[in-house]
């Protein structure tokens, strides 16, 4: 697919490219955009993850730099770059937890470096920072708008909140062309295997009980991966500068309701799951997000995926790549 306007004979800078929704936007670009070319950054990682880009590697349009973009030079992967899409950066409520440090400085202080090769670019368009619906903390009902003030409750939140303050800054004080994307959790193939969805479907398989924290109510939105790499692409042809745009699917499920449905993919009893106390593991465990898309959707785009759709396309590839949970 070849699309006119600003997406033709384009060169587009993406952080984190081994990741799980970074490859997944590798992957997406390449397939459906026969004019753009992609540089990745990305520290070296293991064999396991270098296989999220399995098909990438051989595509002419893909060039991989490696480097740790909060502490290695990368000024020479910005050479003649029109778009930054930076999906860089630690993950994991839990972990953060544990030890903040590191997504303070993979967060922030990486972010702050992003920006400062991107002001100094000559070629850069626009810059997109992804960030996540956590930046809020919790909200019982309703839903946030991008006015909505942020209360960040856990480090990992904390240092994407930081790490947006930082993108507006930019753009009010140096003029960066920026935009600010705050998605919900996405799911879909090749997902670290900490994460839910991963979690839930390697128990089910090994006949183990899925782990729901706390009482199971805690709510969330799901969004399907390839939903959000559509939107980010849509958000760089028709995203206004200096603004924040909420991506999500709008597809709300309680943690129980999330297990039963993919024990019922797998094939397994609905009844097979155990409430495991939260308050050591994630203290202060935030209890419903929720975002409003109204703003993107107004721009022209909207999720195509169903919870029910998307679901199944997922658990059929984790059962068809047990080997992704070796």
């Amino acid at each position: 697919m070849i699309l006119s306007g600003v997406i033709k004979m384009t060169k587009i800078l993406v952080t984190g490219v081994l990741g799980f929704i970074g490859s997944h936007f590798v992957r997406y670009v390449l397939q459906n955009y026969d004019d753009v070319s992609i540089v990745g950054i990305n520290r070296f990682s293991n064999q396991k993850n270098l296989k999220r880009l399995e098909n990438a590697w051989t595509d002419k349009r893909f060039s991989m730099y490696y480097a740790d973009f909060a502490r290695d030079p990368i000024t020479d992967a910005f050479q003649d770059v029109d778009y930054v899409v930076h999906f860089g950066g630690k993950t994991f409520v839990d972990y953060s937890i544990t030890d903040p440090a590191p997504f303070i400085e993979s967060n922030v202080v990486g972010t702050f470096r992003m920006l400062e090769e991107a002001r100094r670019s000559r070629t850069l368009k626009k810059y997109v920072q992804i960030s996540t619906d956590e930046v809020y903390g919790a909200i019982l009902s309703g839903k946030y708008t991008e006015d909505s003030r942020p209360n960040p409750t856990n480090p990992y939140a904390a240092s994407k909140m930081g790490a947006d303050a930082l993108t507006l800054a930019y753009h009010h004080t140096y003029g960066l062309n920026t935009i600010i994307t705050r998605t919900e959790n996405n799911y879909g193939e090749y997902q670290g295997r900490e994460k839910v969805f991963p979690t839930f479907i390697r128990k089910a398989l090994n006949n183990e009980p899925l782990p729901v924290y706390g009482d199971g109510k805690h709510r969330r939105m799901w969004l399907y991966v390839e939903d959000h790499c559509s939107a980010i692409m849509h958000l760089i042809e028709h995203g206004k500068s200096g603004e924040v745009y909420h991506v999500a699917g709008e597809q709300e499920l309680e943690n129980i309701e999330l297990a039963k449905t993919i024990l019922m993919f797998v094939g397994k009893p609905e009844n097979m799951f155990a409430l495991v106390p939260d308050f050591n593991i994630r203290p202060g465990h935030d209890r419903r997000y929720a975002l409003d898309c109204e703003k993107i959707k107004a721009t022209g785009w909207e999720a195509k995926w169903s919870l029910e759709k998307g679901f199944k396309k997922t658990v059929e590839w984790y059962v068809e790549n047990k080997w992704w949970f070796m």
